[in-house]
């Protein structure tokens, strides 16, 4: 072996200037995704300096086909279309899943953990797809219901199962690279994603005169183990930097935002970091289609051997993905009529 193939790879540059500057790095993973194991250990390099600083990255080349995310944004529209009392008859449940009104969440991020600020969006949750003799269906796990799909789009089902599956496959392929920039074997997540649960929120973004404080989405942080949102052509994402300054990503065709959820720096230990962000008011209507790709339920948040020192105390308890997906969706939406209809 040669000397030049005994070097470790070091970050890229632009990548390195981008977390100097406080710039959302975008990310070519082509080469990672043809194959090229030398492009995902470079990868693997760049991913762990933007997760233990910014938090957030772009990805391009990344094979998801542009017109499944272009069918998918039409679809989403034609969702929020629907007249309210039709949307209504679809209205979120005990186990998240349906249409979530106007104010009905008050997102908390611990610096501002006093946010009663109602956001102003609507929404429409999908869990991943079961059928009724799923035995988590069967015994009426919390969170894994069937989909409540809109019978008044029959176009709708079809699109968004094949945006759904379409995105788990990249984020499935994404693992052996998140396992190499936490320095563990490529395949280390492999039987801890076995089974991955999958949250798509699908959202609706109007223009809005919002109050002081208030936002379409308040600052916090997400509760996945890594998220991934197709950019569309309205701004309104704002990412908080190290600094604490907020860095609006730019809109880019072709481009899917990629950040870490709480799931995942509760089990890197705090190493990498899921970063605050927020959604403010567009200019004019901005859809989302965020997927949140999440490990197998029974998984717990033990911190990765690399993320913990021989013989120390972890930051956080160990959790099963299960537990924490309740405790956050209980803490942010409001499920009760009453608070839900409150002004």
């Amino acid at each position: 072996m040669s000397v030049a193939a005994e070097i470790e790879p070091t970050v890229t540059p632009d990548i390195a200037r981008c977390i100097a500057e406080e710039e959302i790095p975008i990310v070519d993973v082509g080469a990672y995704l043809s194959g090229d194991v030398a492009a995902r250990e470079q990868l693997a390099v760049d991913l762990r300096a933007i997760q233990e600083s910014l938090g957030f990255y772009v990805i391009v080349n990344h094979g998801v086909p542009q017109d499944i995310i272009d069918r998918s944004f039409e679809q989403v529209a034609e969702l929020f279309a629907l007249p309210l009392d039709t949307k209504m008859n679809y209205r979120v449940d005990y186990h998240h899943i349906g249409y979530i009104p106007d104010k009905a969440t008050v997102l908390r991020w611990s610096k501002i953990a006093d946010n009663k600020k109602k956001d102003l969006n609507e929404a429409w949750a999908f869990m991943r797809e079961r059928t009724p003799d799923d035995p988590k269906v069967v015994a009426n796990v919390r969170h894994r219901g069937l989909n409540n799909w809109p019978e008044e789009l029959p176009n709708f089902r079809p699109v968004l199962l094949e945006y759904q599956e379409t995105m788990a496959v990249l984020a499935q392929k994404m693992l052996p690279v998140y396992a190499r920039a936490l320095e563990m074997p490529a395949d280390y997540f492999d039987d801890k994603f076995s089974h991955p649960e999958y949250y798509n929120r699908c959202a609706w973004y109007p223009p809005a005169d919002a109050e002081e404080g208030q936002f379409s989405l308040a600052p916090h942080a997400d509760h996945s183990s890594i998220t991934y949102l197709p950019l569309m052509d309205v701004p309104g994402l704002e990412v908080m930097a190290p600094s604490g300054k907020w860095i609006e990503i730019a809109p880019l065709r072709g481009g899917i935002v990629v950040n870490t959820g709480e799931f995942l720096n509760r089990w890197t230990n705090g190493r990498f970091i899921a970063t605050p962000h927020r959604v403010v008011p567009p200019k004019k209507d901005r859809y989302a289609l965020t997927f949140f790709f999440n490990a197998n339920d029974e998984t717990v948040a033990d911190p990765i051997p690399t993320c913990i020192e021989p013989g120390a105390k972890p930051k956080y308890e160990p959790m099963s993905f299960h537990d924490f997906f309740i405790t956050y969706m209980d803490g942010n939406y409001i499920y009760r009529t009453t608070e839900m209809d409150e002004e």
